[in-house]
């Protein structure tokens, strides 16, 4: 399977992504890809190019943009890399030519690994990005720490940032948190924590919420002492 095959998926991929996607897939990349050639990247694929140029993105390597997907909850762009990746492993049985000498067990078993990829179910979230069905455990964790989420929604201020770091949260997921919702401090709390719990899901409790509250970057030890206490 030649650059030919991977070009045209790159193409697939795409055809996917919509002008507010591909601008947070250039913000994440900002420390990848220097501003003077970021500035000439308008689409897609202009984008893949210059990763390419920098050997983020190969045939063999699409890890990279696969991370830019999941951040912007592209699953059917995913799913159409997951299938290249399926049929170049089992190539040429992606082409569905099978060696006469291959058993018919054996021809079965590849012909069914080189089936395409089918994405899981998705919904629309509130903001209508859809996004993959909650794992429960996440759903659990959510559900728990809602009353928590929205004490800090309405109490943390300047120093929300430097929470979340102390968190464990990236500066680039704050930055997304921040592009997605930029009228609104207590949105840009609430989803940032949201995200947090997601990516942490039985790590993400009340107890490492008010650890990070008295983490010396943040000593807001008044509301560690309320979440302690419950008195919210």
């Amino acid at each position: 399977m030649g650059d030919m095959e991977f070009n045209s998926m790159l193409i697939d991929v795409a055809k996917h992504l919509t002008a507010d996607d591909i601008h947070r897939m250039k913000f994440m990349c900002k420390d990848i890809v220097k501003k003077r050639d970021m500035e000439k990247v308008e689409t897609a694929l202009d984008l893949f190019t210059e990763l390419q140029s920098r050997e983020k993105l190969t045939a063999n390597n699409t890890s990279f943009l696969k991370q830019l997907l999941v951040k912007c909850e592209k699953l059917n762009a995913i799913s159409v890399i997951e299938q290249f990746g399926n049929i170049r492993l089992n190539h040429p049985v992606g082409n569905r030519e099978v060696p006469m000498d291959v058993s018919p067990g054996v021809q079965h078993q590849a012909f069914q690994q080189a089936q395409p990829v089918v994405p899981q179910p998705v919904h629309q979230s509130h903001n209508g990005v859809a996004s993959r069905r909650e794992d429960p455990i996440v759903q659990q964790q959510l559900n728990a720490l809602r009353p928590e989420f929205n004490f800090l929604m309405k109490n943390l201020s300047r120093e929300w940032r430097f929470y979340l770091r102390a968190l464990g949260m990236s500066d680039s997921d704050v930055d997304i948190v921040e592009t997605d919702y930029p009228r609104s401090l207590r949105d840009q709390i609430y989803q940032a924590l949201v995200m947090w719990a997601k990516e942490n899901k039985e790590r993400a409790t009340k107890t490492e919420l008010i650890r990070a509250l008295k983490d010396g970057s943040v000593e807001r030890f008044d509301l560690a002492s309320k979440l302690e206490k419950g008195n919210y």
